[in-house]
């Protein structure tokens, strides 16, 4: 027999009495309150069907706070994860574990690599492996900096650029600039500015 009581100032106890043969194993833990901008990876160890989905052993899965996670014999706790905090002028470069729809909504290949350039709280799918966080270079009137394409693909301003060519990202372009993964930063370039005069 089961029963569920609650009150205003304490969270609800879930109360159960042993059935004739039952026993206890183990000692009564606390159920795991889970944080906001904190997640359980979880594993299933023995095939089950939730309230949403079939489970087969080996599926990993997240448990997102805040929240309280109710232990199954057939879940184990793998680890902790806790959100990385992007900052301004930072992005978090993510690798695809295996194939999988993203956040977003875009379809990862297993190894393809892209940045998150959203500032705020991230928290990393199952499928995603945190390759780094990355700080953009400040571009100035007298500095630039120096690129050349690893592949084929279209940067951040619209420009499609192919695989081996080189190009500059100027203060005319942005204030800053964080290196797609497609692109090699071959170094920090000085600008000389002439006057009409000169040459």
């Amino acid at each position: 027999r089961s029963t569920l009581s609650s009150s205003s100032a304490a969270s609800d106890v879930y109360k159960r009495q042993l059935y004739p043969g039952e026993k206890l194993y183990g000692k009564v833990s606390p159920l795991q309150v889970v944080a906001p901008n904190t997640a359980l990876r979880l594993r299933c160890i023995r095939d089950f069907k939730d309230d949403k989905n079939d489970r087969v052993a080996g599926d990993e899965w997240l448990f997102e706070g805040p929240g309280t996670y109710i232990p199954r014999v057939e879940i184990q706790v793998v680890e902790i994860v806790k959100a990385i905090i992007i900052k301004p002028n930072q992005a978090l470069r993510l690798r695809a574990r295996k194939e999988f729809t993203d956040k977003s909504g875009v379809k990862r290949r297993a190894g393809e690599e892209w940045l998150v350039r959203e500032v705020g709280a991230y928290l990393p799918n199952v499928e995603e492996e945190v390759v780094q966080t990355l700080s953009a270079y400040v571009l100035t009137d007298k500095k630039a900096i120096h690129l050349q394409a690893t592949k084929t693909f279209t940067d951040v301003f619209g420009k499609e650029r192919k695989a081996g060519e080189e190009w500059l990202v100027t203060i005319d372009d942005a204030e800053t600039h964080i290196p797609d993964v497609y692109e090699n930063v071959i170094g920090e370039v000085k600008i000389t500015t002439l006057t009409s005069r000169q040459y």
